[in-house]
This record gives structure tokens, C-alpha cells and sequence, in this order.
């Protein structure tokens, strides 16, 4: 039992470490970390992006800008603590933890990359908008907290079926 424990723990350390390395990695080529976020909505509504250094993409009629607060960084490090802090230690043996840990770094990351890229994408519509800052970050929030949620309930339903 005890071991078992010490595992948990040190996968939880490796969990904020590895957040950690994420953030700074993800922030230091903003120009890298955003190009996912780019290419979908450039192929979702046809817009062509210039990079402007330490801001982003900007849309190239000025439109809206894909900065760094746009990233996801910060959703995809709660949605990888909610599953490793909250499901991790229903996994048995060094292995299979081991295993699912890698297998929610991943499944954190598409999953903060799918949410922003949506989030940015309801937000368009209002971009000419007089209170669209408003407008983003209420669906921001709303998108966000729906998420963390969502995945907490479809993780402990899916581990309570197991």
C-alpha cells in the first residue's frame, strides 16, 4: 500500500513538472504553438494570417488577432491535473500508470487544442462587435469550465464502468 502511494506521489510530482516544462515550452515559439490554432481557422472561414512578433496572427484585414492568451496553455494543464490527480491513481501497477499518464499529457493536449480552436471560432461571429472582448471571454469561460467538467464526468464514468 505504501508503494502504491509513493508511486501516486511521484507521479504527481512528475505532473507539475511536466506542466511545468509545458508552459515554458509552449510559450517561448509562440509563433510554433499558435500554427495549429492558424491553420484550422484559416481553413475554417478562408482567412489569410501575417505573424507579427510577440503578439501572434493577426488576420490580415485586422479583423482579430490569434495571440498568446489564445494558446490553450493553461486549459490544457487543467484538464491534464484534473486527469492526473483525479483518475491516476485508479490504475494499477508502475506500468499502467505510467501509461496513462502519457496517455493523458495527449489526450490533454488535442483536447485543449479541439476547445480553443472551437472557442475561437464561435467567437468570429463577433468580431465587430462594439463589446466582442466581453462577448470572447464569457464564451471563454463558458467553454472552458464546461470542459473541465465534461471531462471529469465522462473519466469517472468511464473508469466506474471498468
Amino acid at each position: 500500500m505504501l508503494s502504491a502511494r509513493r508511486n501516486d506521489i511521484l507521479f504527481y510530482a512528475a505532473g507539475i513538472a511536466v506542466c511545468a516544462a509545458s508552459y515554458i515550452i509552449l510559450n517561448k515559439n509562440i509563433a510554433l504553438s499558435l500554427l495549429p490554432h492558424k491553420t484550422a481557422l484559416a481553413y475554417l472561414f478562408n482567412f489569410n494570417f501575417i505573424f507579427i512578433e510577440n503578439v501572434g496572427y493577426e488576420q490580415t484585414n485586422g479583423l482579430f488577432t490569434i495571440s498568446r492568451s489564445c494558446m490553450g496553455v493553461k486549459l490544457f494543464i487543467n484538464l491534464f491535473l484534473i486527469m492526473t490527480f483525479g483518475f491516476l491513481h485508479t490504475y494499477a501497477g508502475m506500468k499502467r500508470k505510467a501509461a496513462a499518464f502519457i496517455k493523458f499529457y495527449f489526450m490533454a493536449l488535442v483536447l485543449a487544442w479541439a476547445i480553443t480552436v472551437f472557442r475561437i471560432a464561435a467567437s468570429v461571429p463577433f468580431c465587430t462587435w462594439p463589446r466582442f472582448h466581453l462577448i470572447h471571454n464569457t464564451i471563454s469561460l463558458m467553454i472552458y469550465f464546461m470542459a473541465g467538467l465534461v471531462l471529469y464526468f465522462i473519466m469517472e464514468r468511464r473508469l466506474n464502468n471498468r
